[in-house]
């Protein structure tokens, strides 16, 4: 780092944060300047690659370069355009700032060209906002991106992709000045706790500064979701002005009233403040409909809150002269009958308004609001659930109706819930307009780091440093009712765990800049109130006779620190301290114990309203420190952010892995104590609740892979996929998936789709099928007899290069054809393999796939084996298991996809060559057995064969990648339709 900051660097800050929001200009005549100095090429080069990761003004540069990469359109020096978020682009960026080749190398080696992006479906849209957003004032996002860079500490490149992700929702929404109502549907899909928040609210400030007027933020059931989102949006978009309404702070009559005088942040002047910018024109000042602690309320006699003055009466609401001279709305919602009626009856007096009045609509967790089509079984016509999802459907829908201008953007983190709405539905809330999928942030623990997604440990020994599940799962199999003493031995190890990484946590905040404000523990073993009742009540026991303090309680965490915390914070702390011995670490035991039972007891009952209510001070993340222990089951399973959850003990019952996915609290943000999060999940002979969720997960990171293959618009500019098409595409990738009327189907089908990738095709027939031996014989041996040589495959992965191993060889085309013809597949995969196969063959008849690689991964370690004299005697067999509750196995391991991806793209495969007409079919032997114990010899009638495909790369056109047919070509833009009359 610098010895001296130069006297210019501010000068240099501001250069960049006035030029982000412009086209790049010459860099050193402006800040030559701004700093009224001559700042040479040299010093501005030495000062690039010296300064520290905080310098404000490299945080500028990376906030500028980041918009720039991501511009959809900039043309580099010949006037050719250059695609985004790629060195080309960034190259013109450097011609642009007129930079020469040292100061572009230096900003390169700092600033790397932005790459993540989000995932967009849509249908063609009128572009609008880019023009819209250059006439108007951005207060309310400039404020709030000002907020989340310097209160919040993000990186440039999480504001950066935060602007764009919004940007991608607002100008699909209808232009607000737009002479004829227009109504738009879509859904953003985000992960659980990760961020999601954050996006809805800068959607809504980029709507207001563009002149949506009326914003309505749907939150979950429970008064504590709506309060904890209240409160965001307050702090980070509404602020301290419009919080406070022209009133005086100071007045004692004032403070009483006012929503957050005990909060510490608003104490500290952590809630943003807009300053002199709301004097400025065509900046609206916002007035709260609800508050922290009260949602929606009707007034008496149709004094209505909501009020649209008019400048000009003689032209529309929505005409800019009225438009940007009317203040705007913001009410935070809860999904129950009573606010949103309240709302209605306000709306409906307000007729003539409403037909000219730009309204945004923003639901939180959409899947509530609508039917989850993933297990539609569970939605009983009468039940209470059922009427409750109905009507507040129904509200939705008539909020809708009143406001024609009204844009809905669901929100949720489970990717199928509004894509697979019920055909059924009289009035739903299908996003046909688009399907937004975020990129996973920076940081967030997801299913990727609690699952070993795409390992599959043939070659490679499993330790705490390279396996999540030896990391982080701990597995349960004692049960309350036939095995209460094992049980309790794993409940008891887990309150060790919370109070360990307690104490670890708090050695931390003494050793580095670390803060942990809170520490969280998850205890969830039934949705019945009655339960929570009775757990709580085991872990108050447990907890009192623990003796964290006595030598024997004291031996029981040292033991558990030597044989589990050590290790895993040895290979994953990322920097953070780790104490070298318990010793070291025995006094802040006593500390957290401290911070843990402060008010005595450290356990909370969460599971209904009244009982979060009566705990709200003890729950109040915002006021206080949260130290505590939580219990509960429905309530803590969606949208409320279970802030410093560091321990999760997961036993809910069988039966209930429907809804699994929202349940997944362990998921988020673990900022300084990743490798202290410990998941206890139930793993027994009845129930893998962690394989349940892998499943759910891997079929969600499936339908967001599907969706990247196919996102944005062709050479005509015509979108790949519309959302209405996403239900059939993705029911063809995941057959398990189907329409929720079984008296409906799917109106689009697809003719044929190309393999974008390496695609598992591993829907077999059941278990013990004669078909599976078929199968075997008849096409797996001849086709791996054509793989006699060995190479060694490069690949790339992670940024690392490496080799595999394998068995290759060549198969004409035609020979191919004919055995894969030859295949038996589960009933259900049918569809999915039938598409497959007529791009194949369509592309062999035009000469495009000429022969196939045929690859067989050998291991590299010696492991089980299998005898197959026609492959040569004793052959290797891997472990892929049938994944639980479907149709196929567990993937092929990403190494081999890697290493077979570069023969597709044309690359040289050793013995093989190379050829821009090959695709590859990779494959397995798999032994297919009940319980595939690995000290049991594997017989031939027990092997299967498991293949994959990739088609060459110069085979799929991107305007073919997909081709389409409808079943009812009278209603092309219908979702799902009647079957056609037999």
């Amino acid at each position: 780092m610098n010895d001296q900051r130069p006297e210019w660097a501010d000068s240099l800050a501001y250069v960049f944060d006035a030029l982000k929001k412009q086209r790049p200009k010459p860099l050193l005549p402006l800040l030559n300047l701004m700093a009224d100095a001559s700042v040479t090429d040299a010093e501005l080069i030495h000062f690039i690659r010296t300064t520290g990761e905080n310098e404000p003004a490299l945080t500028q540069i990376r906030m500028a370069l980041a918009g720039w990469d991501n511009l959809s359109d900039f043309e580099d020096a010949e006037k050719g355009p250059t695609v985004p978020r790629t060195q080309a682009r960034r190259i013109a960026l450097y011609g642009a700032l007129d930079l020469s080749e040292d100061l572009a190398a230096a900003l390169t080696q700092r600033v790397g060209v932005f790459e993540e992006h989000s995932t967009v479906i849509s249908k063609v849209f009128e572009p609008w906002y880019a023009e819209e957003r250059k006439k108007r004032s951005s207060v309310y996002w400039d404020d709030y991106e000002d907020y989340l860079q310097n209160v919040k500490k993000w990186p440039a490149s999480s504001i950066t992709s935060l602007d764009e992700s919004t940007t991608q929702v607002i100008e699909r929404l209808s232009r607000p000045t737009r002479s004829e109502a227009k109504q738009t549907k879509g859904i953003v899909v985000g992960y659980v706790q990760s961020g999601k928040t954050a996006n809805f609210t800068g959607v809504a400030a980029k709507a207001i500064d563009v002149g949506y007027r009326l914003v309505i933020v749907l939150t979950g059931t429970i008064d504590i979701l709506r309060s904890q989102t209240q409160r965001r949006m307050d702090m980070e978009l509404m602020g301290v002005e419009n919080i406070l309404a022209g009133q005086d702070p100071t007045d004692p009559a004032v403070l009483k009233e006012l929503d957050y005088q005990q909060d510490d942040d608003w104490l500290s002047g952590n809630f943003v403040k807009h300053g002199e910018a709301l004097d400025l024109p065509g900046v609206v000042e916002i007035s709260r409909v609800t508050s922290h602690h009260n949602d929606y309320k009707r007034l008496p006699m149709a004094m209505t809150k909501l009020r649209f003055a008019r400048k000009n009466k003689q032209k529309p609401l929505n005409d800019e002269e009225n438009l940007f001279h009317s203040g705007a709305y913001v009410a935070v919602i809860k999904k129950n009958r009573a606010p949103l009626e309240g709302l209605i009856k306000d709306l409906k007096p307000l007729k003539k308004d409403l037909a000219e009045l730009p309204v945004l609509i923003i639901d939180d967790e959409s899947d509530q609001a609508s039917v989850d089509t993933t297990n539609p079984k569970k939605w009983k016509k009468e039940s209470s659930e059922e009427k409750k999802r109905t009507t507040i459907n129904r509200l939705i829908t008539e909020i809708l109706e009143l406001c024609p201008r009204a844009q809905y953007v669901g929100y949720t983190a489970t990717p199928f819930a509004n894509v697979f709405v019920d055909p059924d539905d009289e009035r739903d809330l299908f996003p046909a307009d688009f399907v937004l999928s975020l990129h996973r942030p920076p940081g967030y623990m997801g299913v990727q780091e609690f699952h070993d997604v795409g390992k599959r440990w043939d070659d490679e020994i499993k330790s705490v440093s390279n396996c999540n599940e030896l990391a982080y799962i701990r597995k349960l199999v004692g049960d309350a009712a036939f095995d209460p003493d094992q049980r309790d031995k794993e409940l008891l190890e887990a309150l060790d765990a919370w109070v360990l990484s307690g104490a670890i946590k708090k050695y931390r905040e003494d050793s580095s800049s670390l803060t942990f404000r809170h520490h969280t523990m998850l205890v969830h073993e039934s949705v019945k109130t009655n339960d929570h009742a009775e757990t709580a009540a085991d872990v108050r026991f447990l907890w009192r006779r623990a003796g964290f303090n006595t030598s024997k309680g004291l031996g029981r965490l040292e033991r558990l620190f030597s044989d589990d915390f050590l290790p895993v914070m040895s290979a994953r702390a990322e920097g953070a301290p780790i104490p070298k011995s318990f010793d070291e670490l025995k006094p802040y035991v006593t500390t957290a114990l401290a911070e843990m039972t402060h008010d005595g007891d450290p356990v909370l009952i969460l599971n209904s309203d009244k009982e979060i209510q009566a705990q709200q001070k003890k729950l109040d993340f915002e006021a206080q420190k949260v130290w505590r222990i939580l219990v509960g089951g429905t309530q803590l399973s969606r949208g409320f952010t279970v802030e410093g959850l560091t321990v999760s003990y997961f036993r809910r019952k069988a039966g209930q892995a429907d809804t699994l996915m929202q349940a997944g609290r362990w998921f988020g943000f673990r900022p300084g104590y990743k490798d202290l999060a410990r998941l206890y999940i139930r793993r027994d002979h009845d129930v893998d609740l962690y394989e349940a969720f892998e499943a759910l997960l891997l079929d969600e990171e499936a339908f967001r892979a599907e969706l990247r293959q196919y996102e944005g618009f062709d050479e005509q500019e015509m979108p790949l996929l519309e959302p209405r098409q996403i239900p059939p595409l993705v029911s063809q990738h995941l057959p398990w998936l189907k329409p929720t009327a079984r008296n409906k189907m799917w109106n689009a089908v697809i003719a044929d789709k190309a393999p974008t990738d390496v695609q598992d095709l591993y829907g077999l027939p059941e278990l013990g099928s004669y078909q599976n031996r078929e199968n075997f014989e008849n096409v797996i041996v001849p086709i791996l007899q054509h793989a006699t040589q060995p190479v060694d495959l490069p690949y790339a992965l992670d940024g690392t290069n490496s080799t595999q191993p394998a068995m290759v060889g060549v198969v004409s085309s035609d020979e191919f054809l004919q055995l894969f013809g030859r295949l038996a597949w589960h009933e259900e995969y049918g569809e999915t393999v039938r598409i497959v196969r007529a791009f194949m063959q369509k592309a062999a008849e035009r000469n495009e796939i000429v022969d196939w690689a045929v690859v067989w991964p050998q291991p590299k370690t010696k492991g089980r084996t299998v005898n197959v004299p026609e492959l040569g005697g004793d052959v290797p067999v891997v472990k892929r298991k049938r994944r639980v509750n479907r149709i196929d196995f567990i993937g092929s391991d990403r190494k081999h996809r890697a290493a077979a991806r570069t023969i597709a793209h044309g690359d040289d495969a050793g013995p093989i060559g190379a050829s821009t007409k090959r695709g590859v079919v990779l494959v397995y032997l798999v032994p297919d057995r009940e319980d595939d114990d690995h000290t049991i010899p594997v017989n031939r009638d027990e092997v299967v064969g498991l293949i994959s495909l990739a088609v060459p790369s110069a085979s799929v056109p991107r305007k073919d990648l997909i081709r389409w047919t409808v079943v009812n070509t009278t209603r092309p833009e219908e979702v799902a339709v009647d079957p056609p009359e037999v």
